[in-house]
């Protein structure tokens, strides 16, 4: 990354990759088995297990998400990067990045006093986040959802976003 051209140890990767996440890899297939055959019945291939289990995944991820974003586009003191909705057409995945009036690392720092994380950074990102008229320096806070998040979590990240922003 043209932001690293000084850092010398970071040019290269000299323990090549990174054997943890490569052997964690068996196990995903497993996992996916294991969700199907929590939340559906009857036999399917690997493909349609994978289908069944992506799609029931983005369903939940969307309904987590929507409150989230509601909360946030009735606020002055933060932006929502990328595409305002949810839907199902693929513009936004289960990560929101947000353009805070506050440094992005304070906000951070107070949702985690709070019991909740996210991060605050470029997220290697800094030429896009620059373009979309964001203080480089300052960075993005990104909170990041998944397909078990649950709506208790997401209430508690509003209500610590309304003290931290």
């Amino acid at each position: 990354h043209f932001f690293n051209a000084g850092a010398r140890t970071k040019r290269l990767t000299p323990a090549g990759p990174d054997h943890a996440q490569i052997a964690a890899c068996a196990g995903m297939a497993d996992y996916v088995d294991d969700l199907y055959a929590h939340h559906f019945d009857g036999d399917a291939s690997p493909a349609e297990r994978t289908a069944a289990v992506t799609a029931m995944k983005r369903r939940h991820e969307t309904e987590t998400l929507a409150p989230l974003l509601d909360f946030l586009a009735g606020r002055d003191d933060v932006r929502v990067l990328g595409h305002p909705g949810i839907g199902n057409d693929g513009r936004r995945v289960p990560t929101v990045a947000l353009d805070t009036k506050k440094a992005a690392k304070a906000v951070a720092e107070s949702l985690a006093s709070h019991g909740v994380m996210a991060g605050a950074g470029d997220f290697y990102a800094m030429r896009t986040i620059g373009a979309m008229g964001c203080n480089t320096d300052a960075g993005v806070l990104r909170l990041s959802f998944v397909h078990y998040t649950n709506d208790a979590e997401v209430e508690k990240l509003m209500t610590a976003l309304d003290t931290a922003l």
